[in-house]
């Protein structure tokens, strides 16, 4: 038996899209309008690929669904509050609260249950599917990229029927069959080329599918991009088909070959214009995700993560869901690219721009035990860490985000929401994967070398850092360019591919946790007075520095490695209970 399931209108089409992978509607379609009267025209299908990106959007509305990046050696976040999923992320342990696994995966599957809706809708249409290239390319991408966070976030998952719209009442979705992790990159690699084969354009020619200087709706760069980033997975843990760098290098080669021929500036010149507000709409980021405040609440076209990505503490005011791991900050290379991803001071309420590991009263660090039997100390940041500035944002007077360069020494946007870009992928990250994959290949070595000296020139103070890549042997670029692709997304937890993505691929997150579950005692700051912090009046601001900075008890991680376990998040137990196969 099957019913016809058709909504009449975006908000109905919203409706179906938006439940949990397991919960697809059947309905009686009386007095619905039907699949012979809605999808005409291209017009029509235009209002599922809406939908589709209402999806996108709110996918990343907020952190919950970036929880699981708390295992990257980058970022770690506060105690307290309501970060207990960030803290099992971060210790690679099972989580009491739930809210990071369970809204990452339904928003998964609700963006391949509308990316699933597009392609069957085109097939009521009578146009020419070869007109609906750029529809169609939108819905292959987005799953692809939706069983891409799945399958490295939890490794063996179902693949959701792809017919929406007709649902057979025989092939309940509770009862599906985990997809093994193989099934499951084939079956991305497949929505990828279908995606390649719609011969996206490589740059849209007005809005709302371009802005400014960038792409809004997925191009041909974008696919050739993920598809590079995939073969690069398949190539590492858990397939370790070490093949497939060399098709990765070969697809990165064209990314980089099809900049080269349009012969248009793409690698921003300053870093510091990469996170900007003032240059949201830049053509380095290749994928983005766009968002818009005007609404002035929360919801999926508002970005929130200006509250709780990078504010982080006091007095900036944030969340403090995503802080900056000290010992990955202690060892990431000096120069502008530093000095944009990371706050080189901050400012206080009273005006004084201050150091990370500031005290308040110019004496040495101390913990004692407040009365509440908290530990209290006399840092000015209690969680005595440095902070990222990527969803940063300045204020005039008023308040008011301002579209500018970000400072840190001067006032912050303190809103809720706003409509800045979440970047997925950079042509930066493409230079690094082409770098990485064709020395890991020992394909086209002299151009992968060339492409890592374009990201380190505007990334290092010291010209030796570039030069020396003259000299590096295959597995010594293979190895800078992973590194080089981590600091280029660090802090970054919005990202296609994060540290915690990078570690997985190379089977290095369990030095991660080796490292927490030490005394992370290793990340030494000189004592002695810092002369570029200083008061409102531009006076020195004097403070003695902490030695050694010890983590505290209350933060330190404990427990073992329990290999695949460890990696994985566990699946949503509602989830579990209705599809008996979701298991290890």
């Amino acid at each position: 038996m099957k019913i016809n399931i058709l909504p009449g209108c975006l908000l109905a089409a919203s409706m179906l899209l938006t439940t949990s992978c397991s919960d697809f509607l059947t309905e009686d379609p009386k007095g619905q309008l039907t699949n012979e009267t809605l999808f005409k025209t291209k017009a029509d299908l235009d209002l599922a690929v809406n939908s589709l990106y209402s999806n996108v959007q709110g996918f990343q509305c907020n952190s919950n669904t970036m929880i699981v990046q708390c295992m990257g050696d980058d970022v770690t976040s506060t105690t307290g509050s309501n970060k207990a999923a960030y803290l099992s992320a971060d210790a690679f342990e099972a989580p009491t609260d739930l809210k990071g696994v369970n809204d990452l995966w339904s928003w998964y599957y609700n963006i391949i249950k509308a990316s699933n809706y597009v392609l069957d809708c085109a097939k009521f249409m009578k146009a020419d599917m070869s007109e609906l290239g750029e529809q169609l390319g939108q819905a292959y991408f987005w799953r692809a990229y939706a069983y891409y966070g799945l399958v490295r976030t939890w490794g063996p998952v179902p693949i959701s029927p792809e017919e929406v719209i007709s649902v057979d009442l025989k092939n309940n979705t509770d009862e599906i069959p985990c997809a093994s992790v193989e099934e499951l990159y084939n079956y991305i690699v497949k929505s990828l080329q279908a995606a390649e084969a719609c011969n996206l354009p490589e740059t849209y020619s007005s809005a709302p599918k371009h802005l400014g200087d960038a792409n809004v709706y997925v191009s041909a760069q974008a696919v050739k991009s993920m598809l590079a980033s995939v073969y690069m997975s398949m190539a590492g843990y858990p397939l370790k088909k070490s093949e497939y760098y060399a098709l990765a290098a070969d697809k990165a080669k064209e990314v980089v070959d099809a900049v080269k021929a349009r012969n248009v500036q793409t690698l921003l010149p300053n870093w510091n214009s990469v996170y900007s507000y003032g240059n949201d709409n830049h053509n380095e980021c290749i994928l983005g995700i766009y968002y818009n405040a005007n609404t002035g609440s929360w919801g999926w076209d508002d970005s929130q993560l200006t509250c709780c990505h990078v504010p982080g503490s006091l007095p900036w005011g944030g969340w403090g869901d995503f802080l900056a791991e000290r010992y990955f900050w202690s060892k990431y290379p000096e120069g502008p690219r530093k000095d944009a991803v990371y706050a080189k001071t901050f400012l206080t309420g009273e005006g004084n721009n201050v150091d990370w590991w500031a005290t308040m009263d110019g004496k040495p660090y101390y913990k004692v035990k407040g009365e509440d039997g908290k530990d209290k100390t006399n840092a000015v940041f209690s969680d005595y860490r440095p902070m990222f500035t990527g969803f940063s944002v300045n204020c005039d007077e008023k308040g008011s985000p301002l579209k500018i360069d970000f400072d840190c020494t001067k006032p912050l946007y303190a809103g809720m929401t706003l409509g800045k870009r979440h970047q997925l992928i950079r042509y930066a990250e493409v230079l690094c994967w082409f770098a990485e994959s064709a020395a890991r290949s020992g394909k086209y070595i002299n151009e992968a070398k060339e492409a890592l000296k374009q990201v380190r020139s505007r990334a290092y103070s010291d010209p030796a850092a570039v030069s020396a890549i003259d000299g590096m042997s295959n597995d010594q670029l293979a190895e800078a360019a992973y590194n080089e692709h981590r600091y280029e997304v660090a802090g970054n937890v919005l990202g296609m591919v994060t540290c915690r993505e990078d570690e997985f691929r190379m089977e290095r997150l369990q030095d991660v946790f080796n490292y927490r579950v030490g005394p992370q005692s290793d990340v030494l700051v000189p004592a002695g007075t810092v002369t570029h912090s200083q008061t409102a009046n531009g006076e020195p601001f004097e403070y003695t520095l902490k030695e050694d900075l010890v983590l505290p008890e209350n933060m330190q991680v404990t427990g073992a490695w329990k290999g695949e376990n460890s990696v994985y998040h566990i699946y949503p137990p509602t989830e579990v209970e209705r599809n008996p196969n979701l298991k290890r």
